[in-house]
């Protein structure tokens, strides 16, 4: 019979916790290209803004200006991104195993009448 806590013993919860192993390691991931992404993003914007302003005059100051706030609006905007699919994999990876969890409690209740 299953054991109540549901995810041992046979070759199907053993595939099920690698599963749930795997959704958090890609959630971890995430976050941390997430993070080289962002420092990335940080640095090119400041060797941008780094740029003497006598070469951007003018019009070309103002449209300049206009690409670098552009540029930090969607970097942001990657970043949360990012951040929500890394909370979504973590919180389905939660969801899934307390699933799997009532699920094994269940049939391990349903045997134990047989």
């Amino acid at each position: 019979m299953a054991t109540p806590s549901g995810l041992s013993g046979s070759a199907g919860s053993t595939a099920l916790r690698a599963d749930f192993d795997v959704m958090r390691a890609v959630a971890a991931a995430t976050d941390a290209r997430n993070e080289e992404i962002r420092g990335m993003l940080q640095a090119f914007v400041a060797r941008m803004r780094a740029v003497p302003e006598s070469v951007w005059s003018g019009l070309a100051a103002a449209r300049f200006q206009d690409v670098v706030d552009r540029w930090n609006s969607e970097s942001l905007n990657l970043h949360h991104a990012l951040a929500r699919i890394a909370e979504t994999i973590r919180g389905n990876e939660r969801a899934l195993r307390e699933v799997a969890e009532a699920h094994s409690h269940h049939i391990a209740a349903a045997g134990d009448g047989i």
